[in-house]
């Protein structure tokens, strides 16, 4: 009696244990169900080299290695979601720039997270970021700029796209995709003390997208205060439109993109930029990619004008999913004073002729 007793209680204290850990694990999985979490690791390594005729001020060839990235930037960072349930969930995004050739970090400015640092929520109203990341023009130019957003160092993409290196501090970026459309909106606040406005930005887009059809249009207004601490500012303002069209293997697309600017009471007039591109690309195999554009630049300013023109074609041949060679042959022409502009032309020469070659992996 005494052993089937002891048998009996043991018995029901195994029983017990096991209906605890089944209750446990069910828990557990109910929680991960709704609170699942996961951060990837990615980044971009773009090395080759690149050749400049009339490169330098000399008028000899610039031979370089294309250590930030000639086709594309070269980066790493984490990108981290959390699954709230319900279709809801939280993520955040942190990209540094770095310098191929020695390793060290690639903002002028000592930043380590430059290209991007954001947080947000997303859901079935769309998703909402806060925090240092790309313009709304960069988004928005994406579904018809010829080269999507490579070779930035060559082609006006970057200056079209606006901000600081394409780039907002401080900004509020909602998107929301319905059905073949994308709404896109920006705040970014100017904190400046004794003003609402002075610094302030704010973006509107909408773009679409179908299989054969993509078309997009944007605007941007930003209040640019005169020093940092200034309640007087002066607008600027930037309006994008284009689109793009499939035909089989090629496609081709274009847009224009103009900003206007108040200039400060010591210059008269308003400082205009235009911006016209057109071009193609061509799946020649399915590795193998063919592309060509021309980029027109033409700024006023104070009556006193300037251009840039520049005409690529590039080829792309993908050894596999993550790594891809890549060439170019590109041509740059500066008119008016842009030929003395040290910032876009350090070297002064109005023709430049370039050629660069090299590889690519992303992980």
């Amino acid at each position: 009696m005494f052993q089937i007793g002891r048998a009996g209680r043991s018995a029901r204290r195994i029983g017990l244990r096991r209906s605890l850990a089944a209750m446990t694990l069910v828990s557990l999985s109910g929680g991960a169900a709704h609170a699942q979490s996961s951060v990837t690791l990615y980044g971009s390594l773009d090395g080759g080299l690149r050749n400049v005729v009339n490169g330098t001020k000399a008028g000899g060839a610039a031979l370089t290695m294309a250590s930030n990235g000639v086709y594309k930037s070269n980066r790493w960072g984490f990108l981290g979601i959390e699954d709230l349930g319900g279709g809801y969930y939280v993520r955040f995004n942190l990209e540094a720039g770095y310098i191929l050739s020695t390793g060290a970090n690639s903002s002028s400015t000592n930043q380590l997270f430059q290209r991007t640092s954001t947080v947000g929520l997303g859901g079935p109203f769309g998703q909402v970021n806060i925090g240092h990341q790309f313009t709304l023009q960069h988004r928005l130019i994406k579904d018809f700029e010829p080269f999507d957003l490579h070779y930035l160092g060559i082609t006006e993409a970057a200056a079209i796209s606006g901000g600081t290196s394409g780039r907002d501090d401080n900004a509020i970026h909602y998107h929301g995709d319905f059905g073949p459309w994308t709404a896109r909106a920006v705040y970014a606040p100017g904190g400046v003390a004794g003003s609402l406005a002075s610094g302030t930005m704010l973006a509107g887009g909408l773009n679409y997208h179908t299989k054969m059809f993509k078309f997009g249009a944007g605007y941007t207004h930003r209040s640019n205060p005169f020093s940092a601490t200034s309640n007087t500012y002066f607008a600027n303002n930037q309006y994008t439109a284009g689109g793009a069209v499939t035909l089989g293997p090629v496609q081709l697309m274009g847009g224009y993109s103009l900003a206007t600017q108040d200039v400060p009471s010591t210059v008269h007039g308003e400082t205009r930029n235009q911006y016209l591109w057109g071009g193609f690309r061509y799946q020649a195999l399915t590795d193998f990619n063919v592309t060509g554009a021309y980029y027109d630049n033409k700024n006023s300013t104070g009556g006193v004008d300037g251009r840039k023109g520049v005409a690529i074609l590039g080829i792309s041949y993908s050894l596999s999913k993550s790594t891809e060679l890549y060439a170019d042959i590109d041509y740059t022409h500066f008119t008016g004073v842009y030929v003395t502009n040290s910032t876009l032309n350090p070297s002064g020469h109005d023709k430049q002729t370039g050629v660069s070659f090299g590889m690519n992996h992303f992980f």
